[in-house]
């Protein structure tokens, strides 16, 4: 009997050790199951998403795509057909909110070259450039003529908010520096430029994104004055100073003075500016640097700028040409028409500068308005012009302004009216242009500040033009 219990309670530990195993391989093939399960439902969840986020990207690419070919068709004329590399590029260079942002956009329809600029901070030109690795250092995109405004510190083009501010430009009338008289031996009495010029003016010009003036004279210690000409001028390297204290960021040697001193001297000039990081347009040590467009990178936009002359009746200064210094000339616009045609496909907004007109009066020519509209035909978005020594009028042709003349900025003793051209420039072009009055007088430039005589100012300033009015701002407005 014992033995029978023994029995009977061995089997039944044996049982529940078997039930309890049992429970255990159960327990641990559902636990399997489960993991299984989660893993093929993580795995799924994986494999839909990378599908999703590959149609997303698909989606950004393929916009990017058609926006990159819409706007290269809108430029040249030409469809390009590396939409996708462009596209490819831009994703991959672009930061996971921009990304999240164009996509966004993407998804919900056409995805705008301005959009892309709200987005990015940069116009597709400026793109374009960075994806050609044209702006990967300032000396690599000085190589091609663009430069950036505000110095090496922006030099990615890209701004903390797209579009916050307008890009503003100024630009001023001729300049001349001579050492024998003029508006140099002034300065040499005082020794103080803030004597020359009102502190009013060079606050502004410093301040300036770009400030743009007409460079009329050589500065050289080397060469002669031109064989039978009446006025050359030249000023001692160490001047350069005075046109970095101005804030100069870019010239013009597209005029009837730069060579006066021969081709060693202009040559000179050219190793100056190049040495001091002053850009110039309009004049070159051959053909091919005197066409050079300048552009300058601004709140991720690019501005350019084109320089030539026609100014002479007797022609003292030669053409560039293929190994010889000198400048571009105009006398036939053909040329300058194609360099602004060309410059116009590379840049946002394109600055025209001509050296024309008749000296000493206030009436432009009727051929300066056939040219000015020639040249915003070509692709100028603004045409600015010097030489008459005075102001002549402003003109608005089919919406685009023609300055027919800035006058002389700082130039000689003349009393005469003068004065600053503020450009602002947003991603939709120009914002607002306006006129900072000043008066040329005894040797030095001054700020007119009375507002009567402001007044009177953009009043003259208005009565030479044909379809301008001016406010008590100096804002300056299309009168149809």
């Amino acid at each position: 009997m014992e033995h029978q219990r023994y029995d009977r309670r061995r089997q039944a530990r044996i049982r529940a050790r078997r039930r309890r195993q049992i429970r255990r391989r159960l327990m641990m093939a559902g636990v399997f199951f489960l993991l299984a399960a989660l893993g093929v439902s993580m795995i799924c969840v994986r494999a839909y998403r990378k599908a999703q986020s590959d149609r997303e990207r698909e989606n950004v690419i393929s916009a990017l795509a058609q926006t990159y070919e819409k706007f290269t068709e809108s430029v040249s004329g030409e469809k390009a057909e590396d939409g996708r590399e462009f596209a490819e590029w831009t994703v991959e260079n672009c930061s996971a909110g921009e990304y999240g942002k164009l996509s966004a956009i993407a998804e919900e329809g056409e995805l705008t070259e301005r959009d892309i600029y709200d987005t990015l901070g940069m116009t597709m030109h400026v793109l374009e450039d960075r994806r050609s690795g044209l702006l990967d250092d300032a000396d690599t995109a000085a190589q091609s003529g663009i430069y950036f405004a505000g110095g090496p510190e922006d030099e990615s083009g890209k701004v903390p908010e797209a579009g916050s501010d307008p890009a503003r430009i100024t630009v001023a009338g001729d300049l001349c520096f001579a050492e024998d008289g003029f508006v140099l031996d002034h300065y040499d009495e005082v020794n103080d430029l803030e004597q020359c010029i009102s502190p009013e003016i060079l606050d502004i010009t410093r301040a300036s994104d770009i400030f743009f003036l007409n460079h009329e004279y050589a500065i050289s210690d080397r060469g002669e004055p031109l064989a039978g000409k009446y006025y050359t001028f030249r000023a001692k390297p160490e001047r350069m100073k005075l046109l970095e204290e101005m804030g100069t960021d870019l010239v013009s040697l597209a005029n009837n003075h730069v060579y006066d001193y021969g081709s060693e001297a202009m040559i000179d000039t050219m190793d100056l500016l190049d040495e001091a990081g002053i850009p110039y347009v309009g004049g070159g040590r051959n053909i091919e640097e005197a066409e050079k467009p300048a552009y300058f990178i601004v709140n991720g936009m690019k501005i350019g700028f084109v320089g030539a002359s026609k100014a002479e009746k007797t022609r003292y200064t030669p053409a560039a040409e293929e190994d010889s210094p000198g400048i571009l000339e105009a006398y036939d616009t053909t040329e300058f028409n194609r360099v602004i045609a060309e410059a116009s496909q590379e840049c946002d907004y394109l600055i025209a500068y001509i050296h024309w007109g008749p000296e000493d009066e206030t009436q432009y020519a009727e051929y300066q308005t056939e040219e000015g509209r020639e040249f915003l035909e070509s692709g100028a978005d603004i045409v600015v012009g010097g030489h008459p020594h005075v102001l002549q009028g402003i003109e608005y042709i089919d919406g685009s302004p023609v300055v027919y003349s800035m006058g002389d900025f700082w130039f000689n003793d003349e009393t005469k009216y003068t004065g600053l051209l503020n450009l602002d420039i947003t991603y939709d072009g120009l914002q607002e242009m306006s006129f900072v009055p000043c008066l040329q007088t005894n040797y030095t430039t001054q700020y007119i500040s009375d507002k009567d005589e402001q007044r009177e100012m953009f009043d003259y300033l208005e009565g030479l033009s044909p379809n301008i009015s001016v406010d008590d701002s100096g804002v300056i407005t299309e009168q149809k």
